[in-house]
Order: C-alpha cells, then structure tokens, then sequence
C-alpha cells in the first residue's frame, strides 16, 4: 500500500464530517498541484493534504490530552486556542506514529502557524489550506492566482492577511507566525 493509500484509509477510518473530509480532500487537491508547479513531491503534498485536519473535530479537552500523550509542549496561545491551532501539530504526532514520513509530518505541523525555514512543502500545504477549491472568502481566487506565479508571494500574502485580522480582533499573533511574516518580508527586500 502508498503512503497516498495509508492516508485515504486514515482519514476515511477518522470519520470526519462531510464538510471537512471534503476541505481535506480540496487540500490535498491543491497542494498536489502546488507541489507539482513548485517541485515538492505530488504525494506527500496530497498525504498532508489528506490528513492535514485530521484533529479538526477533536475538543480542546482530547486536544490537550493528546499532547500530553505524545509529549508535546503546548504554549500559551495554543492552550487557549487548542482546536484552532493545536490541531495541527496533534495532528502531525499521529500521522508520524502511524509511520508516515517526516517530510509529511513537519508540513502537517505548520500548516496553522507557519514558521520561519519552511520548506516548498510546508509551504506548498500552508497556501492549499487556504485556497483550496471550496475556499470562498474575498480575496481567494487573488490568493490561487498568486500561488502558481510566485509560492512566497503567496505564503506573505496570507500570513500578512492572518496578522491583520487578528490584531482587527485585538489578538497578538502566534509568534511563529509573526517569525514567518517577518521572514518573508525580509525576502522580498
């Protein structure tokens, strides 16, 4: 069996709702054809895809107990907005405990946050979270154009759109995410 194989049968075996199993697959969609334009490799892009959410409906309580579990340091901002952001690296415990690559693992991880150093796959599944074809939110088939020209230019288009709508809401962003944007803006010159 593909790791591509494994990570059908894992989100199938999840059962997650209809709604995000749909938003996983639209991910994995996109992020093959990032990959594929940006020279990652098409399955893992398509295996973070799949399984990128795979914590998504888990309660900040299952959340915080799996991080216990997997011996995962949770900070403030994570503890507090676990089902938001926690998932992700939730997620990528599990995925990496069911054997698939690290590469898919550490994609899986940043595809909420970020971080400085990602690699084109991380950044590749940061952009198809985002854009994915059942995306709607103004501004998205701006942002889907952007990716296939330019995938930093896309990256610090969403990270800088995320900043500024938390800081509207009168939320400091995650330092990880501010290290990203700081990161990117530096590469532009």
């Amino acid at each position: 069996m593909t790791e591509r194989q494994r990570a059908e049968r894992m989100l199938v075996e999840r059962g997650l709702s209809p709604e995000l199993e749909t938003h996983c697959r639209g991910t994995a969609l996109q992020a093959e054809l990032l990959a594929r334009r940006w020279g990652a490799s098409p399955d893992d892009a398509a295996c973070a895809g799949l399984l990128h959410d795979l914590c998504r409906e888990l309660s900040r309580e299952e959340l915080l107990d799996l991080a216990r579990k997997h011996g995962l340091e949770v900070d403030p901002i994570e503890e507090e907005f676990a089902v938001q952001l926690l998932h992700a690296r939730i997620a990528a415990a599990e995925v990496a405990a069911a054997g698939f690559s690290p590469t898919i693992a550490e994609a899986i991880s940043r595809h909420t946050l970020g971080g400085p150093g990602q690699s084109i796959l991380d950044a590749c599944l940061f952009v198809a979270d985002a854009t994915e074809p059942g995306r709607t939110w103004t501004g998205v088939d701006e942002a889907r154009r952007l990716a296939f020209e330019s995938l930093d230019a896309a990256v610090l288009a969403l990270v800088v759109r995320d900043v500024e709508r938390l800081r509207a809401r009168g939320r400091e962003p995650h330092a990880l995410m501010l290290a990203l944007l700081e990161e990117k803006r530096g590469a532009q010159g």
